[in-house]
């Protein structure tokens, strides 16, 4: 009697165990949602100077072709003013390299697993102490927050090639730009060109600034993507104020001189252009304005649709050749 007592006593206690199991499985509150990113700004409308920017670049510390001094003598003698030295896991002694006329920023490439078993994040982290390390087992997320304790900015680098969807994307928060354009992906694989995605990050994720970077490893692939900051000097703590607010635009080959939207309209100013192109937010979303046969286009506005949320420009000039502007939020 006792003995079944027991056994019809403890097959209560665990029916209520597994019901009060379900019950706090049912009652967990979900994840809360990654918290979306500060709209970048508009480097148009800042005041400074126009600096040419390098944000993701090999030496042989890593699995590039020339050592560090000769990548930034490289990129100086092509008239950068900024280059940040990215290396696959690992940081440089950069303090020797950086004057009034030229800024070597210390940084690093990282790509931690991912959650979804896609194939790995590849963070570009900037403004990094020297030396450096990251844990190469640690989560994604616990990588980007490390970086942002050090002080550090991070950038989504080549979801294309990747092959990362939104999943990916969401799965992290932190991150403050996603480049548009990686010369290397590009290059070798011709999946260097992310359009599909900062759209869909832009619509499901947050706005972020855009970066057009040559990845380069070797020699022969340099200075085919980079950026352009908007800051009042040439020095680290305003570059990298600059970038961290998304001043700043993306090409791969041209030039844009304005970019806004006033009184319910957008324009923008470019140089020599056979396109220019404007896109929202929404499914057949855009505008675009293509040259005449013998006078290229240097300007194009368009009447924005009523409720969007955001505007953004491309620009393809007469050699092919493609510039980005940041998302600019609306309402």
């Amino acid at each position: 009697m006792q003995r079944r007592s027991f056994i019809k006593f403890g097959a209560v206690a665990a029916g209520a165990f597994c019901s009060l199991g379900k019950a706090a499985v049912a009652q967990k509150k979900p994840a809360p949602a990654p918290e979306k990113p500060a709209p970048p700004g508009n480097p148009f409308l800042q005041e400074g100077n126009w600096y040419k920017a390098q944000l993701h670049a090999h030496t042989t510390t890593s699995d590039g072709d020339v050592p560090v001094a000769t990548r930034l003598k490289q990129y100086r003698d092509l008239g950068y003013h900024v280059v940040a030295i990215t290396d696959h896991w690992k940081t440089n002694d950069l303090s020797s390299f950086s004057d009034e006329k030229f800024l070597a920023i210390n940084s690093m490439e990282a790509h931690p697993k991912t959650s979804t078993g896609a194939p790995a994040h590849h963070f570009v982290c900037l403004d990094l102490p020297h030396p450096f390390e990251l844990d190469r087992n640690q989560s994604a997320q616990s990588l980007i927050d490390k970086v942002h304790e050090v002080g550090g900015k991070v950038i989504y680098a080549h979801p294309y090639w990747t092959c990362h969807t939104l999943d990916e994307m969401r799965s992290v928060n932190g991150f403050i730009g996603i480049e548009v354009y990686n010369a290397v992906c590009d290059l070798n694989w011709r999946k260097g060109y992310a359009d599909p995605h900062i759209d869909q990050a832009f619509n499901k994720v947050g706005l972020f600034f855009i970066t057009s970077v040559d990845d380069v490893h070797k020699t022969d692939q340099i200075n085919n993507g980079w950026v352009m900051v908007k800051a009042k000097e040439l020095t680290k703590s305003a570059i990298m104020e600059a970038i961290g607010k998304g001043h700043l635009y993306a090409s791969n080959g041209t030039e844009i001189t304005d970019f806004r939207v006033e009184k319910g309209a957008t324009t923008l100013k470019c140089k020599q252009a056979a396109e220019i192109r404007f896109f929202y937010d929404g499914p057949a979303a855009g505008h675009y304005v293509v040259a005449g046969a013998d006078k290229p286009l240097e300007e194009a506005s368009w009447k924005l649709p009523s409720g969007i949320k955001w505007v953004r420009a491309e620009v393809i000039s007469t050699e092919g050749k493609r510039a980005w502007t940041n998302p600019i939020a609306l309402g």
